[in-house]
């Protein structure tokens, strides 16, 4: 260090020397500054990229929901569809007695009588009530009722009555009811369901 020996330092020195000094401890915070801004920034970012994430898992559990429901609703149309092939049309009730005539055949049982009851109009649908009176053995009503229930039309059997049996035969009575769903369209123009 030959070249700080027997050297006076200058005022000049001491200039470039302070000047040196101030350049570093600017860069020094400058540095600090753009670190500490750099690091808010990447905080920032970082907090971005967790809500995003937090978005895109909840959008995910949406999807996956939705997707659900949409096979549960065409489940709910296929079996509303199914149903509604079981209900007889208005056109298809004296045919639905008829089919009633053939299962009574088919199972042994006789008509004593069958009548019509006061249509039930709901909402959305209309309920057609037969009061049915039958004469067979007690298997043969079983028999006709079931075959009346698990056919291929929606009927509902119900307020059963079988009275006791009389020389191996029985007599029931009891309501049929079958079902039509109101058509909205008609009533919206008619002012009333069609029965």
């Amino acid at each position: 260090m030959d070249l700080f020996q027997n050297r006076v330092i200058t005022k000049t020195d001491w200039i470039i020397i302070g000047l040196s000094a101030f350049v570093l401890v600017i860069a020094l915070f400058g540095g600090l500054l753009i670190v500490g801004m750099m690091s808010g920034s990447i905080d920032n970012v970082n907090n971005k990229i967790a809500d995003a994430q937090t978005k895109l898992s909840e959008t995910r559990d949406i999807a996956a929901k939705k997707e659900g429901l949409l096979n549960d609703l065409q489940e709910v149309r296929q079996r509303i569809a199914s149903f509604e092939g079981r209900l007889p049309t208005e056109k298809e009730v004296p045919k639905l007695l008829n089919q009633f005539q053939r299962i009574a055949e088919n199972s042994g049982v006789r008509y004593r009588s069958i009548t019509a009851e006061p249509i039930e109009e709901k909402d959305l649908f209309v309920r057609i009530p037969f009061k049915v009176e039958i004469e067979g053995a007690y298997p043969q009503i079983g028999e006709f009722l079931r075959s009346l229930e698990f056919g291929d039309r929606f009927i509902k059997v119900d307020r059963i009555d079988i009275g006791p049996e009389e020389n191996s035969r029985n007599e029931a009575s009891f309501t049929i009811s079958t079902y039509m769903f109101v058509n909205t369209d008609v009533l919206s123009q008619s002012g009333g369901a069609q029965s």
